[in-house]
């Protein structure tokens, strides 16, 4: 056999071996969502860097349940107000192969008061009402120190969610440079025989 034809047959090996990874990947939608408050922002993107717009994203509880819907926009970002803080399956499926998953738990919701709940007028019964205990006021403080480090900590969340998509395409990539050496590297070295 001539090692010009074992490279060859080595080469398209490797791209037949290739094509299904291509495939997975072009079917992989994701899904990113922080919460403020009972805000649930995010988007939803693609791993080549294009985003998902005007899909259907769909809010499921911890048991499976619906609670709710929403769509993205123009940008493949989407908002929703959560009703209660349990936990949150974000899950959008464009009905074409993508499926993306999410989980906002319980937690990052706090206990923040729902939208439209807002301060209440001030009547003259509320300030003439005896101060909260010191209790409610932790309780009020802890939630405000909750939102500002959501609100700082999501790029950075999102920064990390950017990285590991590109190093897990880097990988890919690598490895596939690993394979076509050894394949040169063989090809040399029966040749010099």
């Amino acid at each position: 056999m001539r090692p010009g034809a074992a490279l060859l047959r080595g080469v398209l090996a490797l791209l037949l071996a290739a094509l299904p990874l291509q495939a997975a990947l072009a079917h992989k939608i994701k899904v990113f969502a922080t919460a403020e408050g009972r805000t649930i922002e995010g988007y939803v993107y693609f791993p080549g860097g294009g985003r998902g717009r005007n899909l259907q994203v769909l809010f499921l509880g911890p048991d499976g349940a619906r609670l709710g819907e929403t769509a993205t926009d123009a940008d493949g970002r989407f908002r929703y107000e959560a009703a209660s803080a349990v936990d949150h399956r974000v899950v959008v499926d464009s009905g074409d192969g993508h499926r993306g998953e999410y989980v906002v738990s319980a937690a990052e919701l706090g206990g923040a008061p729902p939208a439209g709940a807002g301060a209440a007028p001030a009547t003259a019964a509320a300030r003439n009402a005896p101060e909260a205990p010191a209790g409610t006021a932790d309780a009020a403080l802890e939630q405000l120190v909750d939102r500002a480090v959501a609100r700082h900590v999501r790029p950075l969340r999102e920064q990390l969610e950017a990285y590991e998509e590109k190093v897990r395409l880097h990988d890919v990539l690598g490895g596939l440079g690993w394979i076509l050496g050894l394949f040169g590297l063989a090809a040399w070295l029966h040749a010099r025989r």
